[in-house]
């Protein structure tokens, strides 16, 4: 008798833990689904905010070029954009 019960207590406990596991599974699925979404998201707002920090850096210098902003900050942004352009000729320069 005691083998019966012993034997009905492990099915049991095994298909609990068969059911546990199963919505686990389900649970693990539905959070790796929202962490694409999540991630996509995050790309999609990074992507914005390099476009904006972009045009916001072209309207500083066009700012600064009419007279009204800061030059030295235009000054500064001119500088690195010829630095950038003097990096890039010496790369083609150099495969030439």
């Amino acid at each position: 008798m005691a083998e019966k019960e012993i034997i009905a207590t492990l099915e049991a406990n095994v298909r609990t833990l068969m059911d546990l596991h199963a919505k686990a599974v389900a649970q693990m699925a539905d959070l790796q689904r929202r962490n694409e979404e999540q991630s996509l998201k995050i790309r999609s707002l990074q992507q914005q905010l390099r476009q904006n920090q972009e045009e916001m850096t072209r309207l500083r210098l066009s700012e600064a070029m009419a007279g009204n902003g800061d030059k030295r900050a235009a000054r500064a942004q001119v500088n690195r954009l010829l630095r950038e352009v003097d990096k890039c000729i010496a790369l083609v320069s150099a495969k030439i």
